[in-house]
């Protein structure tokens, strides 16, 4: 009888433990691409700009917006849309390394940050996930032909010099880089040079 209630007592514990685990990966996961979100992102970014800052190290934020994404959801219907976000999540993934984050921060955004990359990688990828988005067409439901996509790519690499700059400063400056990305013609990338601290 002990040896069964005690038996009984661990099945508890394990569904409790697999409900606590659930419950706090449906927090930071973003259901629809299985993608971190912004909740677990942000924090991510911080710890990356931390950990720059106290080993003289750089990375690199992106933040890449499919364009024009709201058609695809007026034209083709939400099926369509949510098909092309699954799809591009896994191409933007297999286009990074293992220890880089990917989430979907927004609706059609999302952000990418590369701990320990040089400037120039880091452009060389940007350039990459633009091409990975624009290069093949998207099956959809509803779409008789594959639908033609692409991307704008807003990105930043910090300095390593000792003065990395903060992960909101990052955020800012590559939220401006995207903007600038697509009020130049969208379907690129654009990488600023870089980023110093305000105290720098």
């Amino acid at each position: 009888l002990r040896l069964t209630t005690q038996l009984q007592y661990k099945s508890r514990n394990d569904r409790l433990r697999d409900s606590v685990r659930n419950g706090l990966r449906a927090a930071v996961e973003d259901p629809m691409t299985g993608l971190y979100n912004r909740r677990y992102a942000k924090p991510f970014l911080d710890r990356t700009a931390k950990r720059a800052a106290e080993s003289n190290d750089s990375f690199a934020l992106m933040l890449a917006d499919l364009d024009h994404f709201k058609q695809i959801n007026d034209q083709y219907g939400h099926p369509a849309g949510d098909a092309v976000l699954v799809e591009a999540a896994r191409r933007l993934k297999a286009q990074l390394r293992g220890c880089d984050l990917l989430a979907r921060i927004g609706g059609e955004e999302f952000m990418v940050v590369m701990p320990g990359i040089h400037p120039s990688e880091a452009a060389t990828t940007a350039t990459r996930l633009c091409n990975a988005i624009s290069t093949t067409p998207f099956d959809a439901p509803g779409c008789d032909t594959p639908l033609a996509v692409t991307v704008s790519v807003g990105a930043v690499v910090s300095t390593p010099d000792g003065h990395v700059a903060s992960g909101d400063d990052m955020f800012a400056a590559a939220d401006r880089a995207l903007y600038d990305a697509k009020h130049a013609g969208r379907n690129q990338a654009l990488v600023k040079g870089p980023q110093r601290s305000a105290a720098a």
